[in-house]
């Protein structure tokens, strides 16, 4: 594992039980479930109970799952993959108190390693997801367009690969004077900006 790879790690699993505990991280998980849900045509999904059909998510970076439960009305189930081990037990936490508990399980792992990818991440069954998604983690990644390679590999023919990530202010001149404008709102949060690296966000471009 990289350096940058394991500082990623390391803050976001100390991060996990406090990850959405803010006001305003609540108000931004909150208005990503309504964009998400708002555009679920759009992204090719009807609502459970419309459909006979199975639809699997691969929630990659999944963090304590905001991505799953978005998505909870539509999918029929979820694998969800992240660097650190403290919001891999968060997530599997938070699903298993849904009823009745739906086909959702998240494991620790690095789809976008350069080295490769470890031989449990290589199991069939974590293959032809009919949908993959990264929420707000795509700005962290070393490698981008590895990582989107990696994660395109991981769909069924037709599959739909969507990331909801942060659009960098025009300007900003470094993540650690910009921790408010970049979405990390808290004091934890403004030193894990000084401390992991980042990609920043998407421009409009």
């Amino acid at each position: 594992m990289t350096d940058f790879a394991s500082k990623n790690r390391d803050v976001w699993h100390n991060a996990a039980q406090t990850y959405d505990s803010q006001p305003w991280q609540k108000q931004l998980i909150k208005q990503i479930t309504e964009d998400i849900q708002s555009h679920a045509q759009w992204l090719g999904l009807r609502e459970r109970d419309k459909k006979d059909e199975s639809l699997r998510l691969l929630d990659y970076a999944c963090g304590p799952g905001t991505i799953s439960m978005a998505l909870h009305p539509y999918i029929t189930s979820a694998t969800g993959i992240d660097i650190a081990p403290g919001m891999v037990s968060e997530y599997n936490f938070r699903v298993s108190s849904l009823q009745p508990t739906p086909l959702y399980h998240a494991i620790e792992g690095d789809l976008c390693s350069t080295a490769g990818v470890s031989e449990d991440l290589k199991a069939e069954h974590l293959f032809n997801f009919d949908i993959a998604a990264v929420g707000l983690g795509f700005h962290h990644f070393e490698h981008l367009q590895l990582s989107i390679d990696r994660l395109v590999e991981r769909l069924r023919s037709g599959g739909v690969l969507f990331i909801v990530d942060l659009l960098e202010k025009k300007g900003d001149m470094g993540i650690g004077e910009q921790a408010v404008d970049h979405g990390h709102g808290d004091d934890f949060a403004k030193e894990a900006a000084r401390t992991v690296p980042h990609k920043h966000g998407f421009t409009r471009e």
